[in-house]
């Protein structure tokens, strides 16, 4: 081998007299592993090393015949080029092709689907990079369907050099498909029921890594552990069956989590959380919330049961208090609720039933303080998708939600409130679009006395920007009352600048009014984000404009878009 420098430059070839730019490639690539020689001088021992391995990268695409008629170096201080003169020769062309599975009466369909789709066909000039690829793609799909004893019983490509041809003969013995065993769990762990219940297989199940590596993602996904692996145990097999072994560590009986963010909506924010993740051996869990910020505080408490499947279906009994005082409302409300999770593995819909009873003391512009008390039955059907860890670059994010009361049942009034919430992020190569929409509508027999929580009001960071938040609503002696309905939608694109960094520009439309589609105001403006690494963080200059005013507005918030 050659002497090549630990700090050896980088170096690319030229190639002449080889016309396929396949080949040109792979050449490339081999010289570049090899890299410049030392002190830039064309030794013996380095030209046999460049000649081998141009051999090396002919001999994978088919040209055995191909040879090295000259070599030489730029004269730059790096030698950063190689020029090589070579004759390619005829490239081997497939004459014959077998590849099968043997050794069982019915072959697998997944395995016979990666046969039958084998790039070597017959007439096809011979690559023994695909050849490489199949075999690892049998191999490595036999061990994922539990084809643990799977091999290749023949694996020969033979050229005949006279007539420039090749023959490929490969046969893969799968054997027997070995089915998931018997769950071993840790005698100690207090968890085994709610194990059991998040296990998507059962004993005597046809074995799948994709199904246990669901099952491994469902244990952590419980929040019941602090760290948790299923693993699967071949060498102690029970005949066809493979014993899944369970190593679980429990997190602490109480754990503290405090987070904090600032945003022009709602300026500097703190929130504190505490859980206790087992209350007892049926996976009760507690926790309990609070949020602090200048125009909104709140405080909860959550009690979760979990049902048959403690990751999806589960029930949960909430009480909190919630006080706000911004711009024109002021208010101060109680909670208390009980929540039924459905969900499916199969799904990415979550649906949530519930029961909420609330009492709200509210001051509403200029109307006198009043208390209102609601009994609120409704169902939420929510997803939310994402790719692309801290700053996602696809996802989507749905929500629909409809609650109502009635006088003949504790309420104070009669009342029907749906709410809509729509978000979309694509990319497209650099380029990436951000679209958004909300509706909501109330019916009622006295929207006076409806809570200002459950009033609707627009504006701000994540509404119509150009405007602070929950600015716009109809007015009455200049004070804001809130609207019986929800108007808002949003467009924004964004394009990269550099690796951190995206410029922005988008447009807002939308309002909270007492009639449908009523006194639209619009936000247009420019914006930037970074990736930050603790999130993105995004920056709008927006300029409003409503029936009652133009205005210039700087909005700055943290957090994932949906």
């Amino acid at each position: 081998m050659a002497l090549i420098a630990p700090s050896a430059y980088a170096i690319s070839v030229d190639i002449e007299g080889a016309d396929d730019s396949s080949l040109n490639d792979n050449i490339d690539i081999y010289i570049g592993i090899i890299g410049a020689p030392v002190n830039c001088e064309l030794t013996q021992n380095y030209s046999q090393t460049v000649k081998e391995a141009v051999t090396k990268a002919a001999q994978a695409m088919g040209y055995y015949q191909l040879e090295t008629l000259k070599m030489s170096l730029s004269k730059d201080k790096e030698c950063s080029e190689l020029y090589l003169t070579v004759q390619a020769g005829s490239r081997v062309k497939i004459s014959k092709r077998r590849i099968e599975l043997v050794g069982t009466d019915k072959p697998d369909d997944v395995l016979q689907g990666i046969v039958d789709k084998a790039q070597l066909k017959e007439g096809a000039y011979l690559d023994q990079g695909q050849y490489e690829s199949l075999k690892s793609k049998l191999l490595s799909m036999a061990q994922v369907r539990g084809y643990f004893d799977a091999k290749f019983t023949v694996q020969e490509i033979r050229i005949d050099f006279d007539n420039y041809s090749a023959s490929v003969d490969l046969q893969f013995s799968a054997g027997k498909r070995y089915g998931f065993g018997k769950l071993i769990i840790p005698e100690d762990d207090k968890a085994k029921l709610l194990i059991k219940e998040v296990s998507n297989f059962k004993e005597g199940d046809p074995y799948d890594a994709d199904k246990l590596a669901v099952f491994n993602q469902n244990l952590k996904l419980t929040g019941y552990f602090q760290q948790v692996v299923a693993r699967p145990l071949v060498s102690k097999a029970d005949g066809l069956n493979v014993p899944i072994q369970l190593i679980t560590s429990a997190k602490p009986r109480d754990t503290f989590n405090i987070g904090g963010g600032a945003s022009t909506d709602t300026g500097p924010r703190l929130r504190f959380k505490w859980q206790r993740p087992w209350v007892n051996s049926k996976g009760h869990s507690l926790s309990a919330e609070m949020f602090i910020s200048e125009p909104e505080q709140n405080a909860s408490i959550k009690y979760k049961v979990p049902l048959e499947d403690p990751l999806n279906n589960y029930l949960s009994y909430q009480a909190g208090m919630k006080a706000e005082n911004d711009n024109d409302t002021q208010s101060e409300a109680l909670t208390l609720a009980v929540q039924r999770h459905w969900g499916s593995q199969q799904s990415d819909w979550q649906r949530i039933g519930f029961l909420r009873l609330e009492q709200e003391k509210f001051t509403q512009g200029t109307d006198d303080q009043q208390t209102t008390t609601l009994l609120l039955p409704g169902l939420t059907l929510s997803r939310r998708r994402a790719r692309g860890g801290l700053d996602i670059n696809w996802g989507d994010k749905q929500q629909y939600t409809l609650e109502g009361a009635t006088q003949e049942v504790v309420s104070d009034i009669d009342l029907v409130r749906i709410s809509l919430q729509s978000k979309w992020l694509r990319s497209y190569g650099k380029h990436r679009v951000f679209v958004r929409a909300e509706l909501g509508a109330i019916a009622t027999n006295d929207f006076s006395q409806v809570p200002s929580s459950l009033r609707y009001f627009a504006g701000g960071d994540q509404s119509v920007r150009g405007f602070a938040l929950n600015t716009l609503s109809p007015e009455e002696d200049d004070e804001l009352t809130g609207g019986q309905y929800l108007n808002v939608a949003s467009a924004e694109y964004s394009y990269p600048v550099s690796q951190n960094w995206r410029i922005a520009v988008f447009t807002d439309i939308g309002n909270a009014s007492d009639k449908p589609f009523k006194d639209l105001a619009t936000g247009i403006g420019l914006g930037a984000s970074w990736s930050s690494p603790v999130g993105p963080i995004r920056f709008y200059f927006a300029r409003g404009n409503s029936v009652e005013e133009t205005t210039w507005r700087f909005h700055f918030s943290m957090g994932p878009v949906l």
